[in-house]
């Protein structure tokens, strides 16, 4: 297989026998030369039903026998070796079926250096270690692909910071090191010439308390501001992934969001040509409002009842059951509660999710200069006229109208009616669904957001009528609040459902709701509640007493902060006191994410208190930098902008293991996500623009593998000396900890919505070309390309994928006869899309 940077206008670099899409196959194996010092041996193994493992199992003893039987020869002639190293981790297991795949990495520090140009082979003539027949060799190009360099597999925009990283993990060897004060090239893939030169910089990791990452570089070339196709080369050590330094790179992250929203859209179907991850309409049947006769309710209310924490403040009876409800249902039989987006993996919809993701667009849309003005994302919606941010949030706002009770108060969430889990149907063939009873925080949280997007001034000039009937629904959901406190007080009308949304119980709802509502309405009562009660600077705003404007907190202080800046309010109607403390903590918030990243060797924002109990999941980098850029609104910073790019670049593989968590971007990308369409409909890669999370503790426990995978990593995640480091944990399986929901898509759409307002591309029309396969019979078997009249391919990367085979990026596509369909998805460097699809 070859793969090559997507130019077709020159003599672009071609990486050999590698195809970065491809999930390695067991027996797999590869020699990569690290240094003119360090080789590296791959090899792909499996752990078999039966339970036969057939792995490398190389300790400490097996290490010093191996140094003695292999032979390493360069040209011909011998090199001894010095050291050996090795390390294990579960490259592939996907859920569905048993697939274990797994990594084995054997290191070889050589007695001396490789002669230049040299070809090198390691053998095993005792075939203790490997099969007799089974070659390891390369040779030591200049030119080779490395692992050891880290790069954004996007792109750069060409006046933002531009840096690629240095550094790579070899077990139980440590780390490599990294000559001091080494040079590194930035090399024009067409021309093959280096364009630039600069040194690397150290930069270590602070706050682990293992030593990890105490040998990681930092190459910067942001001074470089050319557009063109290029690779980070150092010499000795090979040469990056390719990228482009492209002014529509911010675009290519923000169409890829965008895109990840038209996927998780609810009632409606996914279609050509805006993606190949098609499905009919979904969930469009209206949903049950439950009795006590639905059996699955009652023991679902009862299972989260036991999970319930005592609060000594909250006097609420626990809900247990359709009948312990505080807030009986009103409405009977069945409501129309379609739209929205499918919260996560799962196709359910949670209120409290909901209304965070309106409150995120439409903060980005008000506060964020120019993201309102996209028209151009590539949604349908894109060309009318209309923000395509404030469209999709309105595709969640209708949704959460629809969840009103005729009493005020909305319902909790919307979930199947018989099971958990859709987990074996596509979407459009979806179960039965229910309706949860009401609650106050969904009540607040949903009151909040629709106030919120009613008296956005960019959302009233789009949509008038609109904006007027969410004000309406949003003061009817405070009335139900009021009318709550009255009958039970304010301590007991907190009913528990689950755990959304109740790190604070209804607190932090209701007063993002009071914030939204007197920003709307300009009610002195309920202003003088919200002065009284709220203070974002408060520890017991935040979660584990270090976490600041977690959840709707946090939508309160920002909507409040910058209310006179959107035009919601004039200053002097605002408290100055609560004004200076929403803001100071915005930046103290901000100074925080700030910093990890600085202490970061690879610019990701873990904080530090993670960091310290080696425990984190759910972390998704450019979310978390969404609080700096907040922050860089009220006080620009180039401090600010550089960490923003830092987590930015970690998302998209300038990570120790070249990996995009963004699926749909990048050339190393995951197959096995928790999503349950990606589960269900045949194809080996997800739906592009989605997020993957960016760390995990540990492998977690699967119905498919037992405890094997946890088990199999070498060294172990919790060796009590040297344990596998933080962000080399990961390996392509379902991990529910790197489970995204659309509060975290809505976070990072915000941030690269900002960053493409700002670029030239911020007004380039946009909304979708179609695309077709045609088919030319050869010699080989017949080979497909992809036709798009109007677009310019020669910058297009074309990733084709089709039954029974491996994912591929190619310009023409070797047809297998084992395959009765092909699909292609071709991405140009702006972020524009061509989808196309064909049976056989």
């Amino acid at each position: 297989m070859l793969f090559v940077c997507s130019s077709l206008s020159g003599a672009p670099l071609v990486y050999p026998n590698f195809n970065p899409l491809q999930t390695p196959p067991v027996g797999e194996h590869q020699l990569r030369i690290l240094s003119p010092t360090l080789l590296e041996l791959t090899y792909v193994s499996t752990k078999k039903l039966d339970g036969a493992l057939e792995t490398w199992n190389l300790d400490l003893p097996e290490q010093q026998a191996l140094a003695r039987q292999l032979h390493v020869k360069s040209n011909h002639e011998p090199i001894p070796i010095a050291t050996v190293g090795f390390r294990r981790r579960v490259l592939y297991a996907p859920l569905k079926k048993y697939d274990l795949r797994i990594g084995n990495s054997l290191f070889l520090r050589l007695g001396h250096e490789l002669p230049s140009d040299a070809k090198v082979e390691v053998t095993d003539p005792s075939e203790r270690f490997w099969k007799f027949g089974t070659v390891f060799q390369s040779d030591f190009s200049p030119s080779r692909w490395t692992p050891v360099i880290h790069v954004n597999q996007v792109g750069y925009a060409p006046n933002l910071p531009k840096h690629a990283t240095v550094g790579y993990y070899l077990g139980d060897m440590g780390e490599m090191e990294i000559p001091p004060n080494q040079e590194f090239h930035l090399i024009d893939l067409n021309s093959k010439q280096v364009v630039f030169r600069g040194k690397l910089k150290s930069r270590n990791d602070l706050g682990f308390p293992a030593m990890w990452y105490r040998n990681v570089f930092e190459a910067d070339f942001t001074s470089f501001e050319t557009p063109g196709c290029y690779a980070v080369e150092i010499p000795g050590l090979g040469v990056s992934y390719p990228f482009w330094i492209h002014p529509g790179t911010p675009a290519n992250f923000a169409r890829a969001l965008a895109l990840g929203f038209y996927h998780q859209r609810c009632g409606d179907a996914n279609r050509l040509p805006f993606t190949r991850f098609v499905h009919q309409v979904c969930h469009y049947k209206p949903a049950d409002i439950p009795t006590p006769s639905f059996e699955n309710v009652e023991k679902a209310l009862a299972s989260n009842a036991e999970n319930t924490r005592k609060d000594p403040e909250n006097q609420a009876p626990v809900l247990r059951s359709i009948e312990t409800c505080l807030f009986p249902f009103k409405q009977s039989g069945k409501i129309d509660v379609s739209m929205g987006h499918h919260d996560a993996g799962d196709y359910s919809k949670y209120v409290i999710n909901s209304a965070q993701l309106i409150h995120h667009l439409v903060f980005a849309a008000d506060a964020f200069p120019g993201v309102s003005d996209l028209d151009n994302l590539g949604i349908p919606e894109s060309g009318d006229g209309k923000s395509d941010v404030l469209q999709i949030a309105k595709w969640e706002a209708d949704f959460l109208a629809k969840m009103q009770d005729s009493d005020g108060g909305f319902y909790f969430l919307v979930y199947p009616r018989d099971r958990p889990y859709e987990d074996n149907v596509l979407p459009d063939a979806g179960d039965p669904q229910i309706v949860a009873p009401k609650n106050t925080s969904a009540t607040a949280a949903a009151t909040a957001a629709l106030a919120q997007i009613a008296s956005s001034p960019r959302f009233k000039q789009q949509f008038p009528e609109d904006a007027a009937r969410y004000l309406e629904i949003a003061k009817k959901g405070w009335s139900f609040l009021v009318s709550a406190w009255k009958r039970f007080g304010r301590n007991g009308s907190y009913q528990r459902i689950t755990h959304y949304g109740d790190f604070a119980g209804d607190k932090d709802e209701i007063l993002w709701a009071a914030t939204e509502m007197y920003l709307a309405t300009g009610d002195p009562v309920i202003h003088q509640m919200l002065v009284k009660e709220f203070n974002p600077c408060d520890p017991e705003t935040w979660l584990w007493s270090w976490w600041s404007l977690y959840e709707s907190y946090g939508c309160a202080a920002r909507s409040y902060a910058f209310a006179d800046k959107t035009g919601r309010v004039a200053t002097e109607k605002l408290d100055p006191g609560l004004l200076e403390k929403c803001r100071r903590q915005i930046q103290l918030r901000a100074k925080d994410c700030r910093a990890d990243s600085e202490n970061s060797a690879y610019g990701t924002s873990v904080p530090n208190e993670a960091k310290r109990a080696m425990r984190l999941g759910w972390f998704f980098s450019s979310s978390t930098a969404f609080d700096i850029l907040v922050a860089h609104q009220l006080e620009p910073s180039p401090g600010y902008v550089d960490a923003i790019i830092h987590n930015m670049d970690f998302e998209a593989g300038c990570n120790p293991l070249n990996l995009s968590y963004i699926t749909g971007l990048g050339w190393y990308r995951p197959h096995e996500i928790v999503h349950q369409y990606a589960q269900n409909d045949g194809r080996a890669l997800p739906p592009s623009g989605l997020l993957v999370g960016n760390a995990q503790t540990t492998f977690p426990a699967m119905r498919t593998y037992g405890k094997d995978l946890n088990a199999l990593s070498y060294p172990s995640d919790d060796d009590p000396r040297f344990p596998y480091p933080f962000y080399d944990r990961w390996g392509d399986t379902f991990n529910v900890s790197t489970e995204f929901t659309i509060v975290e898509l809505s976070r990072t759409l915000a941030n690269f919505a900002y960053w493409m307002a700002q670029s030239p591309l911020k007004d380039q029309p946009w909304k979708s070309a179609s695309g077709k396969i045609t088919i030319d019979q050869s010699q080989e078997g017949p080979r497909a390309h992809l036709e798009a009249p109007g677009m310019d391919m020669s910058e297009a990367l074309i990733v084709w994928e089709s039954q029974n085979q491996e994912p591929v990026v190619t310009q023409d596509f070797a047809i297998s006869k084992k395959t009765s369909w092909i699909e292609v998805e071709a991405q140009w460097p702006d972020g524009r899309r061509v989808f196309a699809h064909q049976d056989l």
